[in-house]
């Protein structure tokens, strides 16, 4: 092997890797540990990242876990391993390490200098070059198979995600690469899209019928040997069905108009913008002109989510948002799927990408259409790429743009309405003959067991944004009955059945928060020996009210109807941070512009908690055992923090006060808080609940594995216990989840009699660290505190704690609520 200096050259593994040539990219499968792979790979030089793949592999004879059963070690049954790609300096080296890894499957010894790839070795099922099995996804065999069956003879369209070259020209030379293989093929490029910021180089193409069939049944031809390609994908696409129920007429609103500058904004479809509920409460902004594609009697779900945001459920009669709601159409209605949708004929990425450059910044020579906006609800989720591991471009735009401009987006954690399998009933009797009791269960273990195909619509699992699942409820007073439908938690207090479910990536806390998405009932059918539960939509037996278009297209402006899904729980939320928002001004805070998103951010999650949904999934998951972590883990996986009571955040209360704070951090640094505890705790043997919740939005390195560049953690810097005596809850995520996203929210209680300690302080401090290569940029962040005891116990929490923090804490950053 006399190329050994080619393939251990002075270059150690790096986080940036421009100029990285793709005919260079090695596919590494681990099998096993991906952090023990990092551990080797860290001894090696000449290896570069270039991307990870979280994908499991169930375990075999050869690779797999140990777990401790009865004292002996046994074979586990998790999921092992995930796939790097890695790229080397030149091709000599590359062809060097293949073939190293041909010697070792051979059985042979390494060369003299080798030895550590023989570690390394050891730690892989696969490696190979990257080449056309990369590049065509089974995902994308699936939708090209879909596409051809049910358009045979139209173009098939997908998506080219290509290699990003930092250099135009380059760029410019791999499309005319693509052009003329398509043109090859009789194929063309219907529109592409670059995003330097976050390294996107995206291209729309049309391809005959025939000749997707040819890479159907030969994946290694044509454009899928092409180098500049990275992935061939399904089509991007955000659809939103008409709703089947026609609505009903609704009374005219009252309130006073709307005034000052909008804090939220709805990217959506195109609103009924003179609807008498919406008329004068919306900032209409339409470049596009998508309201000319749009026919007045299909502008369902824009007119419904605005609805939502600006008057809340209509069944539940509250008083509309004092200020208006800007709005910009992102969707136009499609009339061969009968459905609101991202324009067919361009990439929703960069769509939304300049949606939120007009808003925020302008375009060209015109100013920010909107500047004073900190949140965005984006409803919307890609039916065509359920998250699975690696994060999607969507969702590193929607990182970016979240840091670049301090915005804080609201995202749907998306609705699958895939058939559920039940097959604890064989029969729909049997099923319509169970006890409510019986039927619940049977669906919580159905929901457990499917999980990995009800995951997330990306870009839910975007690290700054809230991803948003729908909680079962909804105002709908003394509902009726429906014979052909079933309530499948008539107790409530869970998940709708369709609502997405995490974890996201890197394992964070997916979706953040559930919020009322309405109640969706199921229906059931038969067939292959057991039950199957479709989803219902909503309509005259359940659902949130809101404000409709006329589907008759008689020009009425006074329709509404009940719709329910994770749309509708992101348009409530964003709803509620309106209202945090304009609480904190009327009390008189002075929250900057460039902190506003972040403190929202911290404040919307801070009233969350698992409560009784918690303890029946524990149950229902059966026992924790060893493995406490994971099955915490897959809670979390339903019920992110939980659902948060947004009137603890925005009421009073004699027994809790509530505290907040932000600002900025720099890597290495920390910033330290002292709350002065309410005396009349001390010595208490009264229940008292700490809540803290640290929220940041990090800026992201796409070039690196851990991708999060920034790091922050909330610590005691005194007593362990913070003076309180109190120690972490269990029904909520753990302690190691809580550190993986920009959310890290903790709840602790406790009762025994202390002395306090600290000087009767609670000292906390932020500490912030780099994770994803240098970290230049200050990061905003946000702090949220709750002390409080239970109510009756007559503790003046909130007058002695406002007492001694509100003139110190009020001339810096927040005070007692």
């Amino acid at each position: 092997m006399a190329a050994q200096p080619a393939a251990q050259a002075s270059m150690a593994l790096r986080a940036d890797p421009d100029g990285i040539a793709p005919e260079r990219a090695l596919v590494f499968e681990v099998a096993g540990s991906v952090g023990d792979f990092y551990s080797q790979v860290g001894r090696i030089q000449g290896l570069e990242f270039l991307l990870e793949d979280d994908a499991d592999f169930e375990p075999n004879d050869d690779f797999h876990t140990l777990q401790t059963k009865q004292g002996e070690q046994v074979r586990g049954d998790k999921p092992v391993g995930g796939r790097l790609y890695m790229a080397m300096p030149d091709m000599r080296a590359l062809r060097e390490i293949l073939s190293l890894w041909d010697r070792y499957r051979q059985g042979q010894d390494m060369p003299y200098g080798f030895a550590p790839w023989r570690t390394l070795f050891d730690m892989l099922s696969d490696l190979r070059a990257w080449g056309p099995q990369d590049r065509v996804l089974p995902e994308t065999l699936a939708y090209w198979r879909e596409r051809i069956a049910d358009r045979p003879h139209d173009p098939v369209r997908f998506e080219v995600e290509m290699w990003f070259y930092e250099r135009a020209e380059r760029r410019a030379k791999a499309i005319a690469n693509i052009e003329g293989q398509l043109a090859e093929l009789g194929g063309r490029v219907v529109t592409s899209a670059v995003i330097e910021p976050i390294r996107y180089h995206g291209v729309l193409v049309d391809l005959p019928p025939q000749r997707v069939e040819e890479l159907i049944d030969h994946p290694d031809v044509t454009l899928a040997r092409l180098d500049d390609i990275m992935y061939l994908r399904p089509q991007s696409v955000a659809a939103i069905a008409e709703p089947e129920d026609d609505g009903e007429i609704s009374e005219a609103g009252g309130a006073p108009a709307p005034a000052g500058d909008p804090i939220a904004a709805l990217l959506d479809g195109v609103p009924l913008a003179n609807h008498q509920r919406l008329a004068g409460r919306l900032i209409l902004d339409d470049p596009d002109d998508f309201a000319a594609r749009t026919p007045a009697a299909k502008r369902s779900h824009g007119t419904s989510m605005a609805s939502l945001i600006v008057h809340g459920d209509l069944q539940a009669g509250e008083e509309p948002l004092d200020r208006p709601l800007y709005v910009r159409p992102v969707m136009l209605f499609d009339a061969a799927s009968n459905a609101e949708t991202t324009p067919p004929d361009r990439l929703p990425l960069d769509v939304v990408y300049l949606a939120v450059r007009r808003l925020l910044e302008g375009e060209g020579a015109e100013p920010a259409s909107a500047p004073s906006v900190v949140v965005i609800n984006l409803s919307l989720g890609d039916l065509n790429r359920p998250f699975a591991g690696r994060i999607s471009p969507w969702a590193r735009l929607m990182d970016w743009l979240s840091f670049r401009y301090r915005v804080l987006f609201l995202v749907s954690a998306g609705n699958v309405r895939s058939w559920l399998p039940i097959r604890e009933f064989a029969t729909t009797a049997d099923w319509a003959a169970a006890s409510p009791e019986a039927r619940e269960a049977a669906i919580i273990s159905a929901l457990n067991s499917e999980k990995a195909a009800r995951t997330l619509l990306s870009p839910a699992e975007g690290l700054n944004a809230i991803a948003v699942g729908a909680w079962h409820a909804d105002e709908f007073a003394a509902a009726p009955d429906a014979f052909h439908l079933k309530d499948p938690f008539p107790n409530g207090g869970l998940p709708n059945v369709s609502s997405g479910v995490g974890l996201g990536f890197r394992q964070t806390v997916k979706p953040d928060l559930l919020f009322d998405g309405g109640r969706e009932l199921v229906r059931a059918s038969e067939d292959e020996g057991h039950v199957w539960l479709a989803v219902d939509g909503g309509g005259a037996y359940a659902g949130q009210m809101s404000a409709a278009p006329d589907a008759g297209a008689t020009g009425r402006l006074d329709y509404q109807r009940r719709t329910v899904g994770t749309s509708n729980a992101t348009a409530l939320l964003t709803r509620s941070a309106a209202r945090i928002y304009d609480s904190m001004v009327e009390a008189g805070y002075d929250i900057p512009r460039t902190h506003a998103a972040v403190l929202i951010k911290a404040l919307l999650v801070h009233g969350a908690a698992w409560g009784d949904a918690g303890e029946k999934l524990d149950g229902a998951f059966g026992p924790a055992g060893r493995d406490w972590q994971r099955h915490r883990d897959n809670i979390s996986r339903f019920l992110g923090y939980g659902r948060p009571n947004i009137d603890r955040v925005l009421d009073c209360a004699a027994e809790r006060a509530t505290l907040f704070t932000f600002g900025d951090i720099q890597q290495d640094t920390q910033d330290e808080f002292d709350i002065p505890l309410p005396p009349s705790i001390e010595g208490s043997t009264e229940l008292r609940r700490l809540t803290m919740t640290l929220a940041w939005l990090t800026p992201v390195n796409a070039r690196h594995q851990q991708y999060r560049s920034a790091t922050l953690e909330m610590l005691p810097a005194g007593d362990k216990t913070y003076s309180l005596a109190v120690e972490r809850l269990s029904g909520q995520p753990t302690h190691f989840a809580v550190n993986r996203g920009t959310l890290s929210h903790g709840i602790f209680e406790g009762e025994s009699a202390v002395a306090f300690l600290d000087g009767g302080m609670l000292k906390l401090r932020v500490a912030c660290r780099a994770q994803a290569g240098p970290l230049d940029d200050r990061v905003p962040f946000a702090v949220a505190i709750s002390i409080e005891t239970g109510v009756g116990s007559g503790i003046p929490i909130y007058d002695e704690v406002r007492d001694a923090v509100q003139p110190a804490v009020r001339a810096t950053a927040g005070a007692a609520r």
